[in-house]
């Protein structure tokens, strides 16, 4: 004797369903991007970020006080 089928899934009705895609392209300007050495502006900032480090360093001595102002020393260094 055949046993009935039994299988739920094709007797059920599914919900209407909206499926909605979105496709965003990106462009990144390549040709437009410009390498420069860092301008005078940015060195003195960073030379002024360097002696606040170390007045700070006076004023509060402690170890966050020492890795700012070695963080500071090396940003200068590098911009000049």
């Amino acid at each position: 004797m055949a046993e009935p089928n039994t299988d739920e899934s094709t007797s059920k009705t599914t919900p209407d369903t909206e499926v909605v895609t979105t496709r965003v392209n990106v462009a990144f300007p390549f040709s437009q991007i410009k390498v420069q050495e860092p301008s005078e502006d940015l060195a003195a900032l960073a030379a002024l970020v360097q002696e606040l480090a170390d007045l700070v360093a006076d004023v509060a001595p402690g170890s966050k006080a020492q890795q700012l102002g070695k963080r500071a020393h090396a940003l200068a260094t590098r911009l000049k």
